[in-house]
């Protein structure tokens, strides 16, 4: 049971890094080298340096290192991230991204010439190569020093940043939303309060920002804040709360025998003005400030050739999901030997993914790992949560040839008598998609599954603004037939 904890933890990053301190819009930074304390859900979970060196080139790092607690063991993840600017130019020169987990790690790098970026990334011991466009420029990364220093409550800009750990171009508005005079250190002050929405992620930011352009605090939805602390205070960490526990979303009464139901009707508060993914399965009705979803548990899969499948969704335009990434990596040697023993010569759909949803089941230990992942890296360990499970499955079932994708939401979790953050897996036969779940051993998964986002890093980053919002008021329960 995994929250989209790394997800949240990257946002953060991004909005820290993305104001630089900087006095006038026309001169060069400041250099600087600060310390945030982060904390999730109210504990302290990690914590964050942040640098600035500047002279031919302005160049921007960052360090995190956290340890969160999860069903009572503590799983550490280091992340690091820089970017350097051409001072003359302005232009973006460089990124890099790595990540450091107990089930591996992750690294990205890039050079940019000309408008795009040229990346090249390691994970589970596989290198893949991508191009990018990329616009994004030294103005893009003085923004909110710039929106601080017109002072005007009101004012806004749009800009642009490239993420390496998603791969992908992101859009930032910026807008100062209050000004207000505080005493920090014995000294009055002008804090600027500044919301950042990120429109592709779904996400919306909350920093305060004083008139030097050093972000203060940040908070990302009601469970994520990174926040301005000596180097001291920041690296000093608290293990008593189990954040998987707390994040637990809990109804009025725990659900009698949850794999059997076959039918359920929820009633949430807290998606805001957007509804949940909907299909067959899963179907979402608006009813004020509520949200009235249905759960059904999908049918059997009818008995289709493998090879038919394949052929069929590649027409249907589902090419992507038979295709590797770099985080699943289902054309690597030792990934296509593991799927062909654990199918045994399966041929149609509904025996190989019972044969595959039961060897990731047995085959990877549960271990809470709060990191991205890939699949090489969780066959190699052998080891993680629901994340690992779910990601080793689609790369097993891309290399047999199944359409297969992760994604991410809550699912009833009986020792927490409530809805935990989990990840599993969509299979696309005989013309749909069936949910299946490799770490509770489900070939057809069971109907308390509540989708909200596909699994790659940047989707995972839209529910952040959930956790901690999400609440059930109502809960009706129909048995399967």
């Amino acid at each position: 049971m995994r929250p989209v904890f790394t997800a949240a933890i990257a946002v953060l990053v991004l909005v820290v890094l993305s104001p630089i301190a900087h006095s006038a819009p026309v001169r060069l930074p400041e250099p600087f080298d600060r310390t945030y304390g982060i904390y999730l859900n109210g504990s302290k979970v990690g914590w964050m340096r942040s640098m600035l060196k500047v002279g031919k080139q302005v160049e921007q790092g960052t360090e995190l290192q956290a340890a969160v607690t999860g069903m009572g063991d503590t799983s550490k993840v280091t992340l690091t991230e820089s970017r350097s600017y051409d001072v003359a130019s302005g232009q973006l020169t460089t990124i890099s991204f790595s990540q450091q987990a107990a089930a591996g790690g992750v690294k990205v790098t890039g050079q940019v010439t000309k408008g795009r970026v040229a990346l090249t990334i390691e994970a589970g011991q596989a290198t893949q190569r991508q191009t990018f466009a990329v616009n994004d420029t030294l103005q893009d990364a003085l923004a909110v020093d710039r929106l601080v220093a017109q002072g005007k409550v009101g004012a806004s800009l749009t800009v642009h940043h490239f993420d390496a750990s998603m791969q992908k171009q992101v859009t930032m508005l910026h807008t100062v939303t209050s000004a207000e005079d505080r005493v920090l250190a014995g000294v009055t002050t002008k804090v600027y309060g500044i919301t950042t929405k990120y429109p592709e992620l779904g996400i919306e930011e909350q920093a305060f920002v004083d008139a030097a352009g050093t972000v203060l605090e940040s908070r990302v939805g009601g469970f994520f804040v990174a926040r301005l602390e000596p180097p001291d205070v920041a690296k000093k960490l608290d293990y008593a709360q189990d954040l998987l526990v707390s994040a637990v979303v809990k109804p009025p009464q725990p659900i009698a025998k949850p794999t059997e139901q076959g039918r359920i009707l929820v009633t949430f508060t807290g998606f805001g003005g957007t509804l949940p993914p909907q299909g067959p399965r899963q179907v979402a009705v608006a009813r004020g400030d509520s949200v009235e979803l249905t759960l059904t548990k999908d049918t059997p899969i009818a008995a289709t050739d493998v090879r038919a499948n394949a052929q069929e969704a590649r027409k249907q335009g589902l090419s992507e999901f038979l295709s590797p990434t770099p985080f699943i990596q289902s054309d690597a040697p030792a990934i296509r030997k593991a799927a062909e023993q654990a199918a045994a010569g399966a041929s149609e759909v509904s025996l190989l993914n019972q044969r595959l949803i039961e060897f990731v089941y047995r085959y990877v230990r549960d271990a809470y790992v709060p990191a991205y992942s890939n699949a090489l890296d969780a066959l190699t360990s052998a080891r993680g949560d629901c994340t690992e499970h779910s990601i080793l499955y689609v790369a097993l079932a891309r290399a047999m040839g199944v359409p297969a994708r992760v994604a991410v939401g809550i699912a009833y979790w009986p020792p927490g008598d409530g809805f935990g953050w989990h990840a599993w897996a969509e299979i696309w036969v005989a013309g749909r998609w069936v949910t299946v779940d490799p770490t509770w051993n489900q070939p057809i998964a069971d109907a308390t599954h509540v989708k909200l986002a596909d699994g790659d890093p940047a989707e995972q980053a839209r529910i952040v603004m959930l956790l901690g919002r999400l609440r059930i008021s109502t809960v009706t329960t129909a048995p399967q037939k």
